[in-house]
């Protein structure tokens, strides 16, 4: 954790986003037989998408590709995070299925600020 405590690792992978050339990447992380995740987690899936490469619709279509993995997990729905002010992320989320759900504030570990918390049912 950024405060330098430890916590229970959770399943998950990373996938590189790759269109000839090195994009970005996306990872997924869940916990068995639950939606839920701890609190010390933001979300199931975090991505970042190269600036070069932004604006072509890499981080949407990588979302949507992890959504199956996410159903034959059982669960029922994928949180995502993001903070207000990167509303590139905002609309890429909202791109790929994302309902704005509510805004938060982030545990003190990752410093205290505001987040955007979205929902895509599965």
């Amino acid at each position: 954790m950024p405060d330098g405590t430890t916590r229970a690792r959770l399943p998950g992978y990373r996938r590189w986003l790759w269109d000839g050339d090195f994009c970005g990447s996306i990872g997924f992380r869940w916990q068995r037989g639950t939606a839920d995740l701890p609190s010390h987690v933001l979300g199931h899936i975090g991505f970042a998408v190269i600036p070069a490469k932004r604006g072509n619709g890499y981080a949407a279509m990588a979302i949507r590709a992890l959504l199956p993995d996410a159903r034959a997990l059982g669960l029922s729905h994928i949180d995502l995070t993001t903070s207000p002010d990167n509303i590139a992320s905002q609309r890429s989320i909202e791109r790929a299925g994302g309902n704005l759900v509510s805004t938060f504030i982030k545990d003190d570990v990752f410093g205290g600020d505001e987040g955007l918390l979205y929902r895509i049912i599965l």
